[in-house]
């Protein structure tokens, strides 16, 4: 079966690298044979290197030009365009099955199948339209968001798959698809990452890595890795470390970012911190090794609506590395994840007592215990996180799409 991924990236961004050709590698072994068609802009490097990167998991790399002016119309414009751009891979790949991911790849597929019965396995990709509004300062009454909205309902209504992150996602996007939505649709899937890739190390090489970021033996490592941005709750997570600090004066964290003047311009407010804060930008393949030699990580992230339908990558990324967490409730499905056993989940960030609570929980807890939150973490993240479970997911879904057209016939697909 040919599927079309239609995706939808600035150049910093690398989801499909990291996220989706893993994935899309692995399914080719059950016979799912993948071409991306990539809306972006940027520059001409950017796009090569993801061709490279397509070609070496046995994918089909196409990239279309996303016009940025005006502003919101060109988006719009670009996306009635794609319809075209969508019509010809259908026919150059012979293409079986389309997979939108999230809004605009959704409109151009919906205009782009005016007419034809290709079935949509649509990956709702959280909730971006209210991510806008939450973050990017996006009306919810505007023209643009409730025209978006319309199209993330009828899409819902047109696919025959939808994929998302969260339970609480399935029951947001069957509310707003109206009455007949059928909920066996919806697949809840998870952001796997490689388990032999993101894995815990042994005391030496721990020990080795400790060593060259200058940390004296024993000192409590805390750590965050992943971007910055007003949906991260940087401040928050500053606070709970200076009350680490406090009962544990030897701690240092740790901040992989590939922003680190964000952390730089934060830390004003914290100056006491800054002799034991390091912050680097690191390649994406040295990530997993720092991981793997810290105590804890932070997965603070502010709790808005748009977040129930989210699924931080960096938590499975810390449990896989055998990182125990302090992490936010209403994200996602983090808190049916994370438990006592492997991690501290707060309910609001400003809260000076919930964030004592988890400075204590660390420091009195899981300090004493490190090596057997070592085990669950590890055993967690293979459970809910790895790229077999996500592989899986994926397949499962794909393989009730294949069914239907073995059901209903060659007319279902063209």
């Amino acid at each position: 079966m040919n599927v079309l991924f239609v995706t939808w990236d600035g150049p910093q961004v690398t989801y499909l690298e990291s996220l989706f050709l893993p994935i899309f590698r692995q399914l080719r072994r059950a016979g799912f044979r993948f071409h991306v068609l990539q809306f972006t802009w940027g520059n001409l490097e950017a796009s090569k290197a993801r061709q490279i990167a397509c070609k070496d998991s046995g994918v089909a790399y196409r990239s279309v030009t996303i016009w940025r002016r005006p502003l919101a119309a060109g988006s719009l414009l670009s996306a009635v365009k794609g319809a075209l751009d969508i019509r010809k891979a259908i026919r150059e790949y012979d293409i079986d099955v389309i997979m939108p991911r999230s809004t605009l790849p959704a409109l151009a597929t919906l205009i782009a199948l005016r007419g034809k019965g290709l079935p949509i396995v649509f990956d709702a990709d959280g909730l971006p339209l209210d991510e806008r509004v939450d973050f990017a300062g996006l009306s919810p009454s505007s023209f643009s968001y409730r025209l978006l909205r319309d199209i993330e309902a009828q899409t819902v209504r047109r696919s025959s798959i939808v994929m998302t992150r969260s339970v609480d996602a399935v029951k947001t996007l069957i509310a707003r698809a109206g009455a007949g939505t059928q909920p066996a649709k919806f697949h809840v899937v998870t952001n796997g990452r490689d388990s032999n890739i993101f894995r815990t190390m042994d005391s030496d090489f721990r020990e080795h890595v400790r060593q060259r970021l200058g940390l004296k033996e024993n000192a409590p490592l805390v750590i965050y890795a992943g971007s910055m941005g007003p949906k991260y709750s940087l401040g928050a997570m500053l606070h709970l470390f200076s009350l680490i600090r406090h009962r544990a004066p030897d701690a240092q964290l740790l901040i992989l970012t590939g922003t680190p003047e964000y952390v730089i311009s934060a830390l004003d407010a914290y100056p006491e911190l800054k002799p034991a804060i390091t912050t680097m930008r690191v390649p994406s393949h040295r990530i997993p090794e720092y991981l793997a030699c810290a105590d804890l990580g932070l997965a603070l992230i502010k709790p808005t609506y748009s977040m129930q339908a989210a699924s931080a990558i960096k938590l499975g990324e810390y449990l896989l590395c055998g990182l125990p967490v302090v992490a936010t409730a209403g994200i996602g499905d983090t808190s049916a994840v994370v438990n006592e056993h492997v991690g501290f989940v707060i309910n609001d960030v400003d809260s000076d007592s919930q964030l004592e609570a988890a400075a204590n929980w660390f420091v009195n807890v899981v300090l004493p215990a490190r090596e057997a939150f070592r085990d669950r973490c590890r055993r967690v993240g293979i459970a809910s996180f790895s790229l077999n479970e996500a592989v899986n997911n994926y397949q499962c879904a794909f393989d009730k799409v294949r069914n239907l057209t073995k059901e209903r016939g060659n007319d279902y697909l063209r």
